[in-house]
């Protein structure tokens, strides 16, 4: 087969492969007539013709040309795909007791299941990771407001905070914080709920503090449980006083 040269441009080899040798004078002008030249090619013989027929890759390519510059390669670091194994953690524990792991377990998402946990005390079983105490204000300096203390607990004493879960509202006004050590494991009874009555909220839940028994093996009650149990006492007052009578039948 013939070959033929327009302004430097080689077209054709004897194989009857399409060949480009960039031109340093006229190289995008020429390209893209040379390209135009393919797609009638491509036209007339069709696309399986010329692939059926083989072609020579071992001379003419773009890095022939003395100018072309090849681009060095690249490596992509990609992060380890996430586990999706179940943690070697129980969701209830013999005694009772139920892991953050089970807690969290219970929502389930994408479906009308409820957790069976949502609105219930609960006896959760975890490490505490840190207690969260008000910054001190300096004196004659006037500070913003902080939250209210809190605790983070997790199913590993090393785990990382944002895999914790919150134990809120445990302290009582002028009564001493319990004795506690970082790292230790304890069970705090509680309400799970979403959110709590000062503001604290969670998506995958937290627990509005109840009781626990701490390092003087002494048992500490918050403020959730003494209301409870005020309004027990209340309540049993009220009906030995004959206070509270039950309804009158509906009318006939």
């Amino acid at each position: 087969m013939s070959t033929s040269s327009v302004a430097g441009v080689e077209m054709m080899d004897r194989e009857g492969c399409l060949r480009y040798r960039r031109s340093s004078q006229a190289r995008g002008r020429l390209l893209h007539r040379a390209v135009r030249s393919l797609v009638g090619v491509l036209g007339a013989v069709g696309l399986v013709g010329l692939v059926g027929a083989g072609c020579n890759n071992s001379g003419g390519s773009l890095l022939d040309d003395p100018g072309a510059t090849a681009l060095p390669s690249l490596k992509v670091n990609l992060p380890p795909p996430p586990s999706f194994a179940e943690p070697n953690i129980p969701r209830e524990y013999p005694d009772g007791t139920v892991s953050v792991y089970g807690l969290r377990k219970e929502f389930h998402r994408y479906s009308e299941q409820k957790n069976k946990y949502l609105g219930q005390k609960v006896k959760l079983k975890a490490y505490l990771l840190e207690i969260y105490q008000c910054p001190v204000c300096p004196k004659n300096q006037t500070c913003k407001p902080c939250s209210e203390p809190h605790m983070f607990v997790a199913d590993e004493a090393n785990a990382a905070k944002d895999k914790a879960m919150l134990v809120v509202e445990h302290r009582v006004f002028k009564v001493k914080d319990p004795k506690l050590t970082l790292g230790k494991q304890y069970t705090f009874e509680g309400m799970f709920q979403q959110s709590s009555p000062k503001g604290f909220s969670a998506s995958d839940g937290l627990v509005v503090f109840y009781t626990m028994v701490d390092d003087t093996n002494k048992p500490y009650v918050g403020p959730a449980q003494v209301a409870e149990l005020e309004a027990l006492k209340f309540e049993a007052a009220a009906k030995a006083k004959g206070a509270i009578t039950p309804p009158a039948p509906a009318p006939k």
